[in-house]
């Protein structure tokens, strides 16, 4: 690739995500011909701006725009691939951009040793985890959870709750817990599930899941779920504690449901899976261990919990481990 590519890639990324959040790419999705002087007075739009963005996704094949008005016409060859990937694109610029801006100064020790020298973006980490979770994992869990019987169900980093909402809409008569440690996720899913008219049936409360408070609605919890944290848990030891932990702070949890993105080969040939490179540098950069399927595997051997199926994920190196309470005397 060369380095005109690689520079103008990386513009049209934040162009994708800037689309995204616009609502543009939606717009285009619903309708043939978008008047985009119109959709820019809607939304409060400045029309230069808008028309960068419009532009760089045009040369990049994304979308078709006239030559002679502010109009696009429809999705250009691109477009159903990135629309259907564009949650990848926030959770990059929005979610992790600004850590990625300061990679130098990350690897320096003394940067480091900053309170908190991340910079992460935790409500557009949420929204993006929603909309790709909505193409690329949500027809899977209802598959697997239509397969269970539950009444109480728990989602440990719920993010933008945007699941279990859905899953309160399916199953008016089940209950739900999610539990968020990032306070911007926290703020997304509490007004989501507000405004969803949910909250008698949903509580969302902040914990840490390595460092689960005792609370009384957690014994009533009888299935748990947790998409993509896994590796937050790492490195072993820390993770054995914390699946411990889970494991007493929901004593009658008879299943869970634990789905994370693992470390994909060292050696591989050819242009890697969308989201991939980018999970595994911007963890690296955080010194997050990122295990691999079979380190997972193992772990589960000496854990609280035992595996008893898995299923594989619309996402590169990523899977559900189907967990349920190991024997007493293992």
């Amino acid at each position: 690739m060369s380095a005109a590519s690689l520079f103008n890639a990386y513009v049209t990324t934040a162009a994708v995500s800037a689309s995204f959040e616009l609502g543009l790419l939606d717009e285009v999705a619903r309708q043939d011909k978008l008047d985009l002087d119109q959709f820019a007075a809607d939304r409060g739009l400045f029309t230069p701006a808008l028309n960068a963005v419009v532009t760089t996704l045009a040369d990049a094949g994304v979308l078709r725009v006239s030559e002679t008005e502010p109009v696009v016409l429809a999705g250009g060859p691109a477009f159903d691939d990135i629309w259907a990937n564009k949650g990848y694109f926030l959770w990059l610029v929005g979610g992790y951009g600004e850590m990625l801006s300061r990679v130098a100064g990350l690897t320096t020790e003394a940067t480091r040793a900053a309170a908190d020298p991340w910079h992460r973006d935790g409500g557009a980490i949420a929204r993006a985890g929603k909309d790709y979770g909505k193409h690329f994992v949500d027809p899977i869990v209802d598959r697997l959870l239509g397969e269970r019987d539950f009444a109480f169900l728990a989602d440990l980093g719920c993010g933008s709750a945007n699941r279990i909402i859905r899953l309160a809409t399916a199953y008016p008569d089940r209950r739900f817990l999610g539990i968020e440690r990032d306070s911007g996720a926290i703020a997304v899913a509490r007004k989501a599930v507000e405004d969803a008219g949910l909250a008698d049936r949903v509580t969302i409360i902040q914990d840490d899941i390595q460092r689960l408070a005792d609370r009384p609605e957690c014994a009533e919890v009888d299935t748990l779920m947790s998409f993509f944290l896994g590796h937050d848990f790492w490195p072993r030891d820390a993770c054995l504690r914390t699946l411990d932990g889970v494991r007493r702070a929901f004593p009658n949890a008879k299943g869970f449901l634990l789905s994370d993105t693992y470390a994909s080969p060292r050696q591989s040939n050819g242009e890697k899976p969308i989201f991939t490179l980018g999970f595994e540098v911007t963890h690296a950069l955080m010194g997050q261990y990122i295990p691999t399927a079979s380190e997972w595997c193992d772990l589960f051997e000496e854990s609280s919990w035992q595996l008893t199926g898995r299923t594989e994920l619309d996402i590169a190196y990523s899977e559900v481990f189907h967990l349920a309470p190991a024997p007493s005397n293992r």
